[in-house]
């Protein structure tokens, strides 16, 4: 399969990803309102055919007196031949009289127990074979005695449903094969220099004496000179041990050496051509399917609201036909605004009613700017017939905005989805790239020059049958050759050895050793979905947890919701110094795919859970869990990324991990929301166990070496208080590190919340801000990757960024309201996505540096516990000075902590003048 047909086939998974997840949505909200629409029709018809048995009642008589019943339960009933049953029932529920005659499908138990749990004398009921909304009618004691209940056949609601679903399932399918013949084309034109390398070195795949490309001079000239090399070699060797000699292939096992290499150029270059790609064509599919599915909507109300409007006209004409009948003028009608008002609040897809004569004589809602002529062409006119003469109109304009504000929440939820698969491709896209083009070029590349060397002591492993692959076997198998001559060669008797390969070549006498290649694309995806499983439940835990069993009843019940969060906080400080020494001495693949049992596990274990003790309990294995898999990674990426290019991948590292963060945020609520909160948690567990298996696949074994005879011993309380004592180290953590984990942890998954509720915002719209937040984030740390290397110091980017977080947050503080707080999210978001990586590559500078004496394990591990209890002492302390003082207060207070930390630092590496070289940026 070529690189093409793989990215192709990559984008074209990730288009069927977003169609069907829109199509979901779409068919998902369309039947609620639908269903909504029809309530409420239903509601109306039975309040109106009601108000006269009402009327009755409230006199001390029984509905049974009532001589026209039979008249007024089919004349409601022809308003809608659909309706199967109007049915008028006594205080028990039992009928006392139907329209048509015909069965009920409910027991008068089902029907008083409808009425009961029903509020303002409005109440419903669904079965599963009608839907059926009621109206109490009370007497004059304000007891019930009697009802009235319209029942509509839930096929015709299955049979809409059907029709719309099957209308939006075939336009999604239509428009993803012409999307995807469409990433066809565009990929085979943005990847031409790609395509054209390959194609190149095909060449040269099966004849490695062919020197015809003239684009790649350095790979021609590398080839040559391996080629050069090897049969230099195999005649010395051939020589030395005979023609006629057998060469038998090395025995013993094969050992491996991890090469770590940097992103390649042309990685960078593809993931830029294709970025720009992934977001039109994940944006076109979902405006177009958005539009198609919107029309197609549209088009399935208008009966539905055809018949609302009749509604109207026959709720008006039989109000003003009894007004006329007792002798009032239309003039003179009392209670007629109030009669037009409340059919506005019961059909909120009208704008306007009027009841028009030559002129408009009562008018409700707002009037479109133009004469009653023209009103009269462009609205709904329902005549106002009394006595078979017409005696005005009612005109009715429809509210052009009804049903985009219907779907408004739907439209906010396509958005987040379409933002999240954007960042998904993008990953999903740079991992196939980095396994089909980059990953195998960079393989070659590096055998290439070794051989070119001389050095034919390694081999590469590769499984596929492209020409690259091809002609990294033939490189390989030129090694084994040699190998299998020298062990040959070392058997001979020591005076028959007169040909001295070295200097100049590396050849084992043994099995080469298996080169396996590490780079931060390794861990990307599946750090991405780790980290989108660890914040699924983010925007509903608090509710999650108060709404649990609490058997901690002498407990303030604001801390027993606390509790489960002090818990996964805990959990990952006493685990977090773990992290690194289980890495070395176990591989981090290893230590991820243990990582992700507990983390699995506990979220089975919130799926069943019921009290607030066994969430406290799994929160402690889900804590353990999430730390040693995202530290795994981290510390995989420090390990793989060459140093000079250290603070680089792990600003990357941060805007995976970030915009899995975004991704769980803003689509855990909207899972939440359609599906239940419940099925969230085992959403993340198969997230989970689908990250853990990427990291068996893609990540190499554990090496030989053991991380505990590294160090030796465990960390002596002198040796960490060395560290604290360390000027530049000490600035670092506790004017960087700590204050940049308040305003992460107490601010965003703390403060926010409760200061957007104090402003009267919803949970929506507070999710929203966090997920503006965490876009910022990833954006800052994605621009700091690229920043040009030699150029801007990192002390000055860790300046900035701290600097633009505490003083947008200061702003806010200072005059809080509903956009201070978005430019509080905005700068916070930023600056902590800008400090993020150069913070962790300064720590193992000093790590590597002057701290050597103490160990880089040992400073890393105090480092993750001080930032985890920082975290845990910064909670306690901001929740103390929000309940004193206020929410501002505490954004304030955390405001102060940053900038006054941000100027220590600053002050400290003026003075010293010794500000860090971090991957090749010279301060």
């Amino acid at each position: 399969m070529t690189f093409l047909v793989r990215v192709w086939l990559a984008l074209t998974v990730v288009l069927a990803i977003v169609v069907t997840i829109l199509a979901v949505l779409v068919k998902l909200q369309n039947e609620a309102v639908y269903s909504q629409l029809v309530r409420q029709r239903l509601s109306v018809i039975a309040a109106a055919t009601a108000a006269p048995f009402r009327s009755v009642s409230e006199l001390g008589l029984t509905v049974a007196t009532v001589r026209n019943a039979q008249e007024l339960l089919n004349r409601a009933w022809q308003t809608d031949p659909t309706i199967s049953n109007i049915v008028l029932l006594d205080a028990a529920g039992g009928v006392i009289l139907s329209v048509p005659d015909a069965a009920v499908p409910f027991s008068a138990r089902q029907m008083g127990r409808a009425m009961e749990e029903g509020s303002n004398s409005q109440w419903g009921l669904e079965t599963a074979t009608a839907l059926i909304s009621g109206a109490t009618i009370k007497d004059e004691n304000d007891e019930r005695a009697a009802a009235l209940a319209v029942i509509y056949p839930m096929n015709e609601l299955r049979t809409h449903n059907r029709l719309i679903s099957s209308q939006i399932w075939l336009s999604a399918l239509a428009l993803l094969t012409g999307f995807s013949t469409l990433a066809y084309a565009a990929l085979r034109y943005r990847l031409r220099p790609a395509i054209h390398t390959l194609d190149d070195i095909a060449s040269h795949a099966e004849d490695d004496s062919t020197l015809t490309a003239g684009d790649f001079a350095d790979f021609r000239a590398t080839l040559a000179a391996g080629t050069a090399k090897y049969r230099l070699a195999t005649t010395k060797l051939a020589a030395l041990i005979g023609a006629e000699r057998a060469e038998a292939p090395p025995a013993g096992p094969q050992g491996a050496d991890v090469i770590s290499v940097p992103d390649s150029p042309m990685a960078v270059t593809v993931s830029r051509r294709l970025t720009a790609l992934i977001a039109v064509l994940v944006l076109g599919i979902t405006v177009s399917l958005g539009t198609v599915a919107y029309r197609s909507i549209d088009d399935s109300f208008a009966p539905e609201l055809d018949k609302r409007t009749r509604l109207i006209g026959s709720i008006a004409n039989d109000a003003i036909a009894r007004t006329l009948k007792a002798g009032v003028p239309l003039d003179m009608m009392v209670g007629g605004r109030e009669f037009f008002s409340s059919l506005l609040r019961d059909f909120p897809e009208i704008s306007y009613f009027a009841l028009v004569t030559n002129r408009p004589i009562l008018e409700m809602g707002t009037r479109p700017p133009t004469t009653t002529s023209v009103m009269l062409q462009a609205g709904t006119v329902v005549p106002i017939v009394v006595d078979n003469k017409l005696v005005a109109n009612v005109v009715v304009i429809k509210n052009a905005g009804y049903l985009s504000r219907e779907f408004r929440d739907l439209i906010l939820d396509l958005l987040v989805v379409t933002l999240v698969t954007i960042l998904l491709a993008v990953e999903l896209v740079s991992l196939m790239t980095n396994h089909s083009l980059t990953g195998p070029l960079t393989r070659l590349d590096y055998i290439l020059k070794l051989q070119a060397a001389g050095d034919f002591s390694h081999r590469i492993l590769v499984s596929g049958i492209s020409a690259v692959d091809r002609l990294g076997q033939a490189l390989s198998l030129r090694a084994e050759r040699l190998a299998a001559m020298m062990a040959a060669a070392q058997e001979l008797p020591k005076g028959t050895r007169a040909v001295q390969l070295e200097p100049d070549f590396i050849i084992p006498a043994g099995r080469p050793l298996i080169m396996r290649f590490c780079s931060l694309g390794d861990v990307r995806l599946p750090l991405f979905l780790i980290a989108a499983a660890d914040s699924f439940p983010l925007s509903f835990f608090s509710l999650y947890v108060r709404d649990a069993d609490n058997p901690l009843t002498w407990l303030n019940p604001g801390i027993v919701i606390s509790l489960p969060l002090a818990a996964y906080l805990t959990a990952i400080v006493f685990g977090s110094p773990y992290a690194r020494p289980l890495a070395k001495r176990f591989g981090h693949r290893n230590l991820f795919v243990f990582a992700s049992i507990p983390a699995a596990l506990s979220n089975f274990g919130f799926f069943i859970s019921t009290n607030v003790l066994e969430i406290i309990f799994f929160c402690v294995f889900s804590g353990i869990g999430y730390a040693f898999a995202s530290l795994s990674c981290q510390d995989y990426v420090i390990d793989a990324a060459p140093k000079e290019q250290r603070a680089q991948a792990l600003g990357l590292f941060h805007v995976a991990m970030f915009g899995g963060f975004y991704a769980g945020t803003a689509l855990g609520g909207v899972v939440a929301d359609r599906l239940g909160e419940r099925s969230v948690f085992l959403v993340c567990a198969v997230l989970i166990v689908i990250s853990a298996a990427m990291i068996l696949r893609m990540l190499p074994g554990p090496t030989h070496v053991s991380a505990l005879t590294e160090q030796g011993g465990r960390s002596k309380l002198r040796q960490l208080l060395g560290t604290i004592a360390d000027g530049q180290f000490a600035t670092l953590l506790f004017g960087i590190i700590l204050p940049q984990t308040i305003l992460d942890q107490v601010f965003i998954s703390y403060l926010l919340s409760l200061q957007m509720n104090a402003l009267g915002a919803s949970t929506a719209d507070t999710g929203r801000l966090m997920m503006i937040y965490f876009l910022m984030v990833i954006l800052s740390g994605s621009l700091y990757g690229r920043l040009p290397a030699g150029r801007i110091s990192a002390v000055g980017i860790t300046v900035a960024g701290a600097l633009l977080g505490g003083v947008t947050l200061l702003a806010a503080a200072a005059v809080t309201n509903g956009w201070t707080m978005v430019v509080a999210a905005i700068g916070t978001g930023l600056g902590y996505g800008l400090v993020s990586g150069p913070q962790t590559a300064t720590v193992m500078e000093l790590a590597e540096g002057r701290l050597a004496h103490i160990g880089s394990e040992r400073v890393l591990g105090a480092v993750r516990v001080m930032d985890r209890i920082g975290s845990v002492v910064g909670l306690v302390a901001i929740a103390g000075v929000a309940g004193s003082f206020g929410y501002s207060a505490a954004m304030g207070f955390i405001a102060i902590l940053v900038l006054a930390g941000v100027g220590s630092y600053l002050i400290y590496h003026v003075a010293s003048h010794s500000l860090p070289i971090i991957a090749g940026r010279k301060a």
